[in-house]
């Protein structure tokens, strides 16, 4: 061997790495040094050096070199990224680099599928079990789930390592999986069962015998979206009510515990692989004592009589994990008045903070025991236990009189109680990044030999790994001495708890100083039945109108609960309740909005003062219509239609109030733009117009915030490309910068233009902003050239970018710079134009859509939804080289009957599909406030949906939406089956 090649294998650095012990480090890296080439041993040493372990790196990479096959050597030569990924995990996670080991394909898996980019949803998780079921030889069920288990942790870790996933987003990603692997083990359980008693049934009202219900509700970091990778799971087993038929073998309380014995048997019988998790039953009714499974009845007698107040606050985090979901809505919508009330105060709460301070004197009296002294990052004073405990007191105190404050999550819980001023803002960022800091920490605990730690360790030598893991993961954790940053964080969270759990007092108490926190409802004064007739009596002489026309609601109605919640906000500053009194007339005329749309609801509930924009709605400029086609780059597009945009893109305020005023901007108008939709009923494509143009006036002053920089150029794909952003809409953005310019400078900027539209403060946030649709997605550079785009769309994009990039619109920037991106894409769709296989992959990738949401229906990608005509224009549209290639979905199709691509009658039937199933996905979004793939269940919400979609679309269905949109769906199918062959 050369000198040159040796000193390339051994490595110039390798000296420098911080091995334990260097000596055996240098013999296990000579014995794989000859297998790997020059440059991946080069690598090797860097990626060691950064290694917070890179001891167990490098003994874990000689095993997987020589346990695996050459093919694996042989494809991080190819694709070096991948021994990044292999070292990754190695030097924080002994346990799962044992499992990336033992399954190399997953690293064939990552280079091929491009697994790292984006999470994954409950129903890809279920998909992917089932197929790595049918793959396996094994029929051990619980080795089959702790097995997939592990190697899915393998990829959430990377994500979180590689700082591709914030940690709501790797929390949320375990918890759909452990859904799925509940769901998996009932399945099994419920086989075994039924093989030897039978199915569970009861009588129902008249006699018949009907099955009974069995569901599986999660509560604790399993209930709230937010598990560790080494987390209990608590679960409670709940079934329904009924008397089983005299000829059943056993009773249905004896079959229900024997299914719940089954389910965690499956769970924590130990494998190879450990267990699937550890079950925790603890908060079911009784706790140790009580039954395995109960009934419906016997658990809501239990919670509203006999239950410590601890336990109802423990189901603040309660939700549906497996099995029948109708019976856990039944009993989570039953047991909410447990859980929050108006009445509800910190006097009510006290016996739950007595049960936190028996839990903190028990820690105290072990340690002593002990003599350990380490930090127990969860249970001592000022850790993630303090922060869950504030948050959820915080809830019951407001969740009574606010519902929107009750959800599950700590850090969303937490924006939430900030967004309505119940936290100040100091405390609000102090306790985020706290909560973040140590769960991340917590993380880092757990993922070394995969076991639930939480204690810092007392090694010096395992503290310092712990250290290098933590450093570096987001810029502010760049750490020296990680034991002193984490007791001040905790100190600082300490202080928060102990002042406002500790030093606020019940309801007679002396008011706090205007600056301080109170832990006392700030609708106090109205929180009981008295308050209403209050508001109305206060009414009846400021605003005579409405107050006459909140009499004629019916009691107890969805509009005078709704109004009353809206009036009570108002009464909380006086220039709100002014506003509420100037536009009264308009409110009066408007209160069915707060039967029909939660969206809208929301808004006026949190801003009371968007009640003025009531009577300002008819004074709007009319919006553009959509149904013109438009030209790629419209250099004048931003010319300052909107003055408050225009002063944020020029003003020289401070960077915080340009944020705050850009948010309250575009809430103003998204509130707008819904509430015309819903008082003048216009068409679905004028109502996407105006959304769009307010975000892409959102855009531009975001442009200006960070600084307007040269050599930069935004564009659009997706719904904003083709002018259909809809609320409540991600914004699908490439960034384009110039060759000759700083691209680390342009990145800066880059970011600083998603972090002010997507950042959540006090004032919510813009919407959010998704840059993976750039090449290479998650992996690529964030800011691409054009010279770039056109290398990757000559020979790496696939089809399907294809499609996608047909919605490449310029937004703001360098208009120069734009055009010559959107050049760029002719060389891509001139390659696929004629391609034998356009067709075909085209076709493949829309079955995979479909799949993904199966067997569920969807108004995007269920077959024959709007998917269909989606990809019927744009692959029209590129086979015949059709130049302008921009619009609505309507321009689309149109454009391709116009040339003669697509049959005029097929046109029509698509076009009058996708504006069907746009003004459903509109009204969806309006009257329940999100984003969702079908229609509700609830009858209300749904009859409010189908109202709107009908007044809008000024037409009737006879059998209802559903049965229109599945029937349209069967004859936009029919088309695509034809026109893509």
């Amino acid at each position: 061997m050369h000198s040159s090649e040796n000193q390339a294998r051994s490595g110039p650095s390798f000296s420098s790495i911080p091995f334990r012990d260097p000596k055996a480090a240098r013999v296990g890296y000579e014995r794989i040094a000859p297998r790997l080439s020059p440059a991946l041993a080069r690598m090797v040493c860097s990626l060691l050096a950064e290694s917070p372990d890179p001891d167990s790196s490098l003994l874990l990479l000689e095993r997987l070199v020589n346990e695996t096959s050459p093919e694996t050597v042989r494809l991080m030569e190819t694709h070096p990224f991948l021994a990044h990924y292999a070292i990754a995990v190695f030097g924080h996670s002994w346990y799962l680099g044992e499992t990336l080991i033992r399954n190399p394909d997953l690293l064939h898996a990552f280079q091929r599928e491009r697994r790292l980019d984006r999470s994954h949803s409950h129903e890809e998780f279920s998909e992917g079990l089932a197929r790595f079921r049918s793959r396996s030889l094994e029929r051990d069920a619980s080795l089959i789930l702790a097995r997939f288990k592990r190697r899915e942790y393998v990829r959430i870790m990377l994500r979180d390592l590689l700082r591709i996933a914030p940690l709501a987003e790797s929390t949320a990603e375990i918890s759909a999986l452990s859904d799925v692997l509940l769901q998996d083990a009932l399945r099994e359980a419920a086989s075994l069962v039924e093989k030897r008693h039978g199915t569970a049934q009861h009588l129902d009202g008249s006699g018949r015998a009907v099955n009974t219900a069995f569901s599986v509700l999660s509560l604790g970091k399993l209930g709230g979206n937010e598990l560790n990778y080494s987390s209990d799971i608590d679960v409670m087993f709940l079934f329904g009510d009924g008397a089983e038929p005299e000829s059943a073998s056993i009773s249905n309380r004896e079959y229900f515990v024997r299914l719940a014995q089954q389910v965690t048997e499956i769970l924590s019988r130990p494998t190879a692989e450990g267990v699937v998790f550890r079950i925790d039953l603890r908060l079911r009714p009784q706790g140790n004592e009580g039954e395995l499974a109960v009934n419906l009845s016997r658990a809501l007698d239990y919670y509203s009589q006999i239950a410590h107040d601890w336990e109802r606050q423990a189901l603040i985090k309660v939700r549906h994990s497996a099995g029948d979901e109708k019976l856990a809505r039944e009993f989570i919508r039953r047991v909410q008045p447990q859980v929050y009330s108006d009445k509800i105060n910190f006097a009510a709460i006290k016996t739950a903070l007595v049960t936190r301070e028996k839990i903190d004197r028990k820690r105290r009296r072990q340690a002593a025991a002990t003599k350990d002294d380490t930090i127990d990052v969860k249970i001592d004073r000022g850790g993630i236990r303090d922060i869950e405990f504030l948050v959820q007191c915080l809830q019951r105190v407001y969740g009574g009189a606010e519902p929107w404050l009750r959800s599950g999550g700590t850090l969303f819980s937490l924006q939430k109680l900030h967004d309505k001023r119940h936290i100040s803002g100091h405390d609000f960022h102090e306790l985020n990044s706290a909560y973040t800091f140590l769960r991340h920490l917590e993380h880092r605990l757990q993922l070394r030999q995969g076991q639930q730690l939480h204690r810092l360790p007392s090694s010096p030598h395992d503290l310092e790994i712990l250290q290098r893991s933590m450093a570096g993961l987001i810029p502010e954790y760049g750490l020296t001495d990680l034991v002193a940053v984490v007791r001040n964080r905790m100190q600082a969270v300490s202080e928060i708890y102990q002042r406002v759990i500790f030093q606020q007092q019940a309801r007679e108490s002396p008011a706090p100083v205007s600056d301080e926190f109170s832990l006392r409802s700030r609708t106090e004064a109205f929180s009981a039945d008295n308050s209403h007739q209050q508001i109305l009596e206060r009414l009846s002489e400021d605003a005579p109108q409405l107050a006459r026309a909140l009499r004629s609601t019916g009691q107890g109605s969805t509009v005078r609960r709704n109004t009353l919640r809206f009036l009570s906000a108002a009464f909380a500053a006086s220039e709100k309740y002014a506003a509420v009194i100037g536009a009264q007339s308009s409110i009066a005329d408007s209160l069915w909005l707060f039967d029909t749309s939660e969206y809208l609801t929301e808004i006026l509930v949190r801003h009371p003062e968007e009640a003025a924009t009531l009577a300002q709605i008819r004074a709007l400029p009319p919006p553009p219509t959509g149904a013109s086609l438009f030209t790629l780059m419209d250099e004048e597009q931003f010319a300052g239609r909107d003055a408050v945009f225009a002063y944020i893109a020029n003003s020289t305020a401070s960077h915080q109030e340009k944020i705050a005023l850009l948010r309250r901007q575009f809430r103003h108008l998204a509130f707008a733009s819904g509430a015309r939709d819903l008082l003048e009923l216009r068409p679905i494509y004028s109502a996407l117009a105006e959304t769009s143009s307010a975000a892409e006036e959102s855009i531009n002053a975001a442009f200006g915030i960070a600084g307007a920089p040269s050599g930069l150029a935004i564009l659009a794909l997706g719904r904003l490309g083709t002018r259909e952003f809809d609320l409540l809409s991600d914004a699908d953005l490439l960034f384009v910068g110039d060759e000759s310019c700083d691209r680390q400078a342009l990145t800066r900027a880059a970011e600083e233009i998603m972090q002010a539209l997507a950042a959540y403060t006090q004032e919510g946030l813009v919407f959010p902003v998704d840059a993976r649709l750039r090449p290479h997605g998650g992996e690529g550079e964030l800011v691409v050239t054009p010279k770039q785009l056109e290398q990757y769309f000559s020979a790496e994009a696939q089809p399907w970018e294809a499609l996608m990039y047909t919605k490449l619109r310029f937004l703001c920037g360098d208009a120069a710079l734009g055009r010559r991106a959107a050049s760029a894409t002719d060389v891509l769709f001139r390659r696929l134009a004629d391609h034998e296989g356009f067709s075909e992959a085209v076709r493949q990738m829309r079955k995979k859509l479909e799949d993904a949401s199966a067997p569920a229906k969807s108004i995007r990608t269920s077959p024959g939804a709007l998917y269909d005509a989606d990809f019927i224009s744009s692959f029209l549209l590129i086979k015949h080289n059709m130049r302008a290639k921009l619009g609505t979905l309507r321009d689309r199709l149109w454009r391709c009957a116009a040339s003669g691509a697509l049959d005029k009658k097929d046109a029509a039937v698509l076009d009058h599909a996708g504006e069907l199933c746009r003004t459903v996905e509109h009204a969806l979004r309006l009257v329940i406030g999100r984003n969702s793939r079908w229609l509700p269940a609830a009858e209300h919400p749904r009859q409010s949906i189908e109202k709107v979609t009908a007044q809008i679309l000024k037409r009737e269905f006879p059998n209802g939406l559903e049965h229109e949109l599945l029937a349209t769906f069967a004859t936009v199918r029919a088309i695509y089956d034809r026109v893509i062959l």
